[in-house]
């Protein structure tokens, strides 16, 4: 083997031992999360974030939901969205999905805050999205919810995604401002196993094949020469009578 050929397999093999070992974290990490991280329901859950507002209703159509492990999941192998809301306090609460062009129709003119990520900490939002001045009518009186739940006490929904454009709206269920809750979202996906497996499995793949090319790349070559014979050494001899 020529030494061009050895340095050839020395650079490709040390990529995929670099590649490998990528693989196998990000396959341990998410194997670590899906025994550690999972919730009673097989979701991936965000901690709870304190809310308040001052407005009628806290709206979302996007919120990054940090607890996917790593954020490695794609949004698009998403299936099932949770959100929980505790109320702070006794106010019954209110929490729906609906269309995002009804959501805006219904709270045309109507004072709410957005959210687009949930920290630790929300507790004083000072820029609601719509300072409007309309009172809107109890979220329970519309019908175009794909999925709601509202009372006293922790309300939870749970959705299979649809295509389009879909809010979250949080209000105090009888419309009343000034809401106050707790909240955290979480997402699952049929998908996340069968990655973990894959990671695991091509990161071995890649470590073996990689370990392979620097073994041959770094392995001496057999000598082909016939080994001298010491002079001082006497041949053996059968002298036959």
């Amino acid at each position: 083997m020529t030494s061009t050929s050895k340095r050839l397999l020395a650079v490709f093999g040390s990529l995929l031992g670099l590649l490998a070992a990528g693989s196998l974290i990000a396959g341990a990490a998410l194997l670590s999360a899906y025994v550690t991280d999972r919730n009673e329901d097989d979701f991936f859950t965000t901690s709870s974030a304190e809310i308040s507002t001052e407005t009628y209703a806290l709206t979302s159509s996007e919120i990054a939901l940090g607890a996917m492990p790593g954020e490695w999941v794609p949004s698009s192998w998403l299936t099932t969205v949770q959100v929980n809301v505790s109320p702070i306090g006794d106010t019954p609460v209110f929490v729906g999905i609906g269309p995002e062009s009804q959501v805006d129709s219904y709270l045309k003119g109507v004072a709410i805050t957005d959210i687009t990520e949930l920290e630790s900490d929300l507790s004083d939002l000072a820029n609601p999205a719509n300072e409007g001045q309309i009172s809107p009518t109890p979220p329970s009186e519309q019908t175009f919810w794909a999925t709601s739940a509202e009372g006293n006490g922790s309300q939870s929904v749970v959705w299979d995604l649809e295509p389009g454009q879909w809010t979250v709206v949080i209000m105090n269920a009888d419309a009343d401002p000034s809401v106050a809750v707790e909240v955290s979202a979480g997402a699952r996906t049929a998908w996340f196993f069968v990655s973990i497996i894959g990671l695991l499995a091509g990161g071995l793949v890649l470590a073996a094949v990689g370990g392979l090319m620097l073994l041959l790349a770094f392995r001496r070559p057999r000598s082909t020469h016939a080994q001298p014979q010491d002079p001082k050494r006497r041949p053996n001899v059968t002298l036959r009578t």
